[in-house]
């Protein structure tokens, strides 16, 4: 006997093209210009914190994944601007999986020269991203946010608003150990986020 399609269900299988489009590619852009680096013909000078900022980006892109899962049977993903919202937030996730690593390597590449440079910019767009996904959180919760358990509050907090304060910090404070901390942190957020979903 076969599970009753719901119309949320439908909705989502109609969107799930175009969103698969926009992570598909941010994955992607990490991977090609992982690769052009790994294969370039000329001296690569790595950086482990460039490469995390990077990681970082990617785990992002899956997250999101998951989390268009996780939101299927929600009536409230059918709207227009909904879709227009979510389709701007993954346009903002690609670029920040784009400026992660240099697209060319050229003659002279540096990673640690290209994450000091950069920076600002993608961090700025981390803040950008992860202020969306907040708000998109609070969408869902909507009216039950006066309502909360504190159990459920320390998931807001700890999954949505200290990433946006982390990429804040991030953005403002140019102390490499700072970066270090930070991006593992944000890592292991991810981590505890998205241990317990499953795609079934």
């Amino acid at each position: 006997m076969s599970a009753t399609v719901t119309p949320e269900t439908r909705a989502f299988e109609y969107a799930l093209g175009v969103f698969a489009v926009l992570i598909g590619l941010a994955v992607a852009d990490v991977a090609t210009s992982f690769h052009r680096l790994a294969r370039s013909r000329y001296p690569v000078a790595w950086d482990p914190l460039c490469l995390l900022a990077a990681f970082y980006a990617l785990c992002l892109a899956v997250g999101m994944w998951f989390d268009l899962w996780g939101v299927r049977q929600f009536a409230e993903t059918r709207h227009f601007f909904f879709y227009l919202w979510l389709v701007a937030l993954l346009f903002v996730l690609f670029l920040i999986a784009a400026d992660s690593l240099p697209d060319e390597a050229g003659e002279a590449c540096d990673l640690s020269a290209h994450y000091a440079s950069n920076r600002r910019y993608f961090w700025t767009l981390v803040v950008i991203f992860q202020v969306g996904y907040l708000l998109n959180g609070l969408y869902f919760i909507g009216a039950d946010l006066r309502h909360l358990s504190p159990g459920r509050s320390i998931w807001l907090i700890n999954n949505m608003l200290v990433p946006c304060l982390l990429a804040l910090v991030l953005r403002s404070v140019a102390a490499r150990w700072v970066h270090y901390l930070g991006v593992v942190f944000l890592l292991a957020g991810l981590a505890f986020h998205y241990a317990s979903y499953q795609i079934n």
